[in-house]
């Protein structure tokens, strides 16, 4: 999309177009400029200035939230027309609110500074409080009067006669935990002499100001001070707990001032005339009719195309409600090229299975459906953490059919809760299939065998690509001679005399057709030997898939712990409490600990063991321009 619009059209355009939200507005290079006699289009000052208003406001909302009472965990967000907002004056009210905020702010760091001088203070006239002279006479005419203290350890007696001595009078007025102070009265003619002598005894001069009047005024009015220093705190936080029950609408004015600031930057990468703005950006062929219309409504000239070749084409995945919820999944991995495959469809059916195998459990996978979904149907998230909690809640439907399928219920919760707590003995849980705990090779082999089927998939998915690039002959060659091979090997558990034969046909097609591309009948013949090597990494990916083992094992071994370890009282008021207490916490730390641990082996499944049989990565994801959502959610209907 190419779009020459009024320069004084620019925001308003931009702002609409964000509404959209499916315009990728994309920045146009620097050697660009110079080819179409653009400029661009400048708005870092304003840009700056916006970042201080959306600081200002965020350090007013952390200050509120302290004061917020109870927030919940997960807040639920405020559809809000931000035009209405505007208007109807809760737009100036809030940014009193964080004006205010800020203020007080100021002012109760300006009041902490004044009440930790005033506790210095005090700490250090407390000594001084039955001094009865004030602290302002520090000399008379012949004489200095210093204040000061001694080492707890030194003997007064011996410092006030050794002190005479050298002709000074030392008075001891108190004492504490840590030091002794003492008034020092001396000749002005003695005062170098006596420095020296005071070092050798310890002294220290007393930090109090030479002002005031006695100690203990100056001590009473420090104590008045202090008292009126924390009262006014007091009314100040009183104040921004009041200003804090209108958090919510500071948090809707902090995601409109973030949404302009978008906004600018996104204006940012505009090119401009003194008069005209052009935008280029990238939009989906299923939205091409709306963003048209909101085009429109402007005064402006656009046209949209199909990309050319070459162009750096951002990619938009499309999938159906199933599959687009593990979108996510894949673009932590990387996004495929332009026009190449999205296997987000066929990796969504095998993160699925794979993760209920791995986390097979009726009572853990119920946790997660009810969790997940519940939290949709709660808090209505937007949609990157919709996906993510609807993606949880799917694989906790797997969890759940597979549990029933191994026959696990919290482990063996049912079994060991009647024997040790109502004394009744059940059979053993009845799994529809086998129970992996106590047939951990029968889980090995299946575990494999789903291995078997995933790579086999990811080979299938490059035997079509080959196939829609109008290579089939590659397809058969490249693809299909290996499977003829794993068909033979599989055989030889079955008919071995069978297998034998079509896993030799099998390592002959190999060996005739992958050398190929090789010059001269030797270098063929050696290439397609050479390629029989490859049958080491199919293998090492194929041990790969016994990690289902191990993870499905350590879920059930941790719940049979647990439930061990919770009935361990019997079925007494007390065995109850520790079987209630116990199993909250087991439970829920082996949920948490088992559904990291399967989520991120069940993604290394995917991305390492089946995309390297096809994907061909390299895309950029499809970005629009969007407003700010974190507390509130856009009326679109206004």
């Amino acid at each position: 999309m190419t779009v020459f619009a009024h320069r004084t059209d620019a925001d308003r355009m931009v702002r609409r177009l964000m509404r959209c939200r499916c315009v990728d507005v994309e920045r146009q290079a620097d050697a660009e400029i110079n080819d179409k006699c653009f400029s661009r289009y400048t708005c870092e000052a304003e840009a700056a200035e916006q970042e201080k208003r959306v600081e200002q406001i965020s350090a007013a909302m952390a200050e509120l939230h302290r004061y917020c009472d109870k927030s919940p965990l997960v807040k639920l967000r405020q559809t809000v027309d931000s035009a209405q907002f505007r208007q109807d004056g809760r737009y100036t009210e809030a940014w009193r609110i964080v004006t205010r905020t800020e203020e007080i702010l100021a002012e109760l760091t300006r009041l902490k500074g004044e009440q930790n001088r005033s506790e210095m203070t005090l700490m250090q006239l407390r000594p001084w409080r039955d001094y009865d002279l004030p602290l302002s006479l520090t000399a008379t005419e012949r004489t200095n009067i210093v204040l000061g203290s001694f080492p707890l350890s030194a003997d007064p007696e011996y410092l006030c006669d050794s002190l005479a001595g050298d002709g000074a009078c030392c008075e001891i007025v108190s004492a504490d935990s840590r030091m002794q102070y003492a008034v020092l009265i001396y000749h002005r003619d003695d005062a170098d002499k006596l420095g020296g002598r005071l070092a050798e005894l310890g002294f220290l001069r007393s930090p109090i100001k030479a002002e005031g009047a006695l100690p203990r005024v100056e001590l009473t009015a420090a104590a008045r001070t202090l008292r009126w220093l924390i009262d006014e705190q007091k009314v100040l936080q009183d104040e921004l707990m009041a200003l804090a029950q209108k958090t919510p609408m500071v948090e809707i004015l902090s995601d409109i001032e973030r949404t302009t600031l978008t906004a600018i930057r996104t204006r940012g990468d505009l090119l401009s005339t003194a008069n005209c703005v052009m935008l280029v950006g990238w939009v989906p062929e299923g939205a091409r009719r709306r963003v048209e219309e909101m085009l429109d409504s402007f005064s402006c000239a656009y046209a949209l195309s199909a990309p050319e070749e070459g162009e750096d084409v951002p990619i938009l995945l499309q999938n159906n409600r199933f599959a687009a919820n593990f979108e996510w999944v894949l673009g932590m991995y990387s996004y495929p090229r332009y026009g190449g495959f999205d296997p987000t469809f066929v990796m969504s059916i095998f993160y699925f299975l794979i993760f209920g195998i791995m986390f097979a459990d009726v009572g853990y996978g119920l946790l997660l459906v009810l969790g997940c979904f519940g939290g949709i149907a709660l808090f209505k998230p937007g949609q990157g953490m919709r996906r993510f909690l609807a993606m949880f809640g799917l694989c906790g439907i797997s969890s759940i059919v597979w549990g029933i399928v191994f026959g696990a219920y919290f482990g063996d919760l049912p079994r060991v809760f009647a024997a040790n707590m109502l004394g009744i003995a059940l059979p053993e849980q009845a799994a529809l299939w086998f129970d992996p705990l106590q047939d951990p090779m029968s889980f090995l082999v299946f575990s494999l065998a789903v291995g078997a089927v995933h790579l086999i998939a990811g080979m299938a998915v490059q035997f079509y690509l080959l196939c829609h690039a109008g290579k089939p002959l590659d397809a058969l060659m490249d693809i299909g001679s290996w499977w003829v091979l794993f068909a033979g090997l599989g055989l030889l558990f079955v008919r071995p005399k069978l297998g034998v034969w079509i896993a030799i046909g099998g390592v002959l097609c190999i060996v005739l057709t992958q050398g190929r591309a090789k010059k001269g009948i030797a270098g063929k013949l050696f290439g397609g030997v050479g390629k029989l090597y490859d049958i080491i990494g199919y293998i090492s990916d194929l041990l790969s898939y016994s990690r289902i083992l191990a993870l499905g094992l350590a879920a059930g071994v941790i719940a049979q712990v647990v439930n061990i370890l919770g009935t361990l009282k019997g079925g007494t008021f007390v065995g109850y409490l520790l079987f209630v207490l116990v199993f909250l916490i087991g439970h829920l730390l082996n949920l948490a600990i088992n559904v990291l641990g399967t989520f991120v082996h069940t993604s290394r499944l995917q991305y390492i063991e089946f995309f390297n049989k096809f994907y061909e990565d390299g895309g950029r994801p499809f970005r629009p321009a969007l407003p700010v959502e974190e507390y509130s959610a856009s009326d679109e209907s206004k």
